[in-house]
């Protein structure tokens, strides 16, 4: 019977990932901005934002109009730029989020806009259509979309963000309505809502925090959130306020809080290394042959120097 090893389910630290929405004007590259500082302030108040963060623009290089401009009395800070066109390929973004992670050691990234990915250029709708057209009168359940290569883009679109090993801020366009409201004037005007995220309909689950942008207010609505950033935004006096600098500070925290990986992985090896001992201590027949096997002895100062998968296959055995 296959082994299972359990752990303490205590909180953890993490990477940030957050999306922000809302229809164009709303303010999605100012938030995604003042976030970026902020985590930079929380986290990292020894480094500068340009040297540490990534910011991918499929705008045409619109977050450059923004840049040092003072928005709610916070000046906006640069980050690193670097201007994606078309194609909008979404294993193109993967290579270049794994290149500025390892190579460049970027730990704040902000992709503004993640939509150009699905419904851009060359984004995985257009690859679909494509396909389709090749696909001609095959018969296949559901078309394009199970082609192994569209289901390995939208997996990639999907879990970019929980597979990264940096603070991910993405800037979705929303899917726009207007509505009709009695202006100051008492006559009716259109005024534009955000009503979801224009993106691959399951991609909000990948987020830790959700927030739409109110196109006239510029104000945040949390529409998701899975560590306690909503909590924190009601304590103030305006919860629905613009984001700012101070937001990304406090969801930058609420991260940080808890065990390391590292810390994590410590204490598993530890489990781990009592385990093998506790059966050496008790003159275990498995455990000589072990010994005969690896050819050497388990002392605690030689069992503390096995690689974690090592230590896994000896436990499995006593097991």
């Amino acid at each position: 019977m296959e082994s299972f090893e359990f752990e303490p389910m205590d909180k953890t630290q993490s990477k940030l990932s957050v999306a922000v929405y809302g229809p164009s004007g709303a303010g999605k590259t100012v938030s995604a901005l003042k976030i970026a500082k902020g985590i930079q302030e929380q986290l990292y108040p020894d480094e500068n934002l340009a040297d540490i963060g990534l910011y991918i623009d499929t705008e045409r290089r619109s977050s450059t109009k923004v840049v040092g401009r003072n928005i709610g009395g916070e000046v906006l800070e640069p980050l690193q730029l670097y201007a994606f066109e078309p194609p909008f390929d979404i294993d193109k973004l993967a290579e270049l989020v794994n290149y500025a992670v390892n190579v460049q050691h970027k730990k704040i990234i902000v992709i503004d806009s993640y939509t150009a990915f699905w419904s851009g250029v060359d984004g995985i709708l257009d690859r679909v259509a494509e396909l389709d057209v090749e696909l001609g009168t095959q018969k296949k359940l559901y078309g394009a979309w199970s082609e192994k290569e569209i289901v390995k883009k939208k997996n990639i679109l999907k879990n970019l963000m929980s597979n990264s090993q940096c603070h991910m801020i993405l800037c979705f366009r929303a899917k726009t309505e207007y509505v009709l409201e009695i202006n100051s004037h008492g006559k009716q005007q259109p005024r534009a809502i955000g009503l979801k995220e224009d993106m691959q309909a399951d991609v909000r689950y990948e987020f830790d925090v959700v927030l739409s942008i109110d196109k006239d207010t510029h104000e945040a609505e949390v529409v998701k959130d899975r560590i306690g950033f909503l909590e924190l935004r009601e304590t103030s006096d305006n919860p629905t306020r613009p984001l700012s600098v101070e937001d990304g500070k406090m969801l930058a925290q609420l991260v940080s809080e808890g065990l390391s990986l590292e810390e994590i992985e410590q204490r598993k090896r530890a489990t781990l290394i009592s385990k093998i001992l506790d059966a050496k201590a008790h003159n275990s027949g498995i455990v000589k042959r072990l010994e005969e096997k690896f050819k050497i002895e388990f002392t605690p100062e030689n069992v503390k120097k096995f690689k974690y998968d090592t230590l896994m296959q000896v436990v499995k055995v006593l097991q």
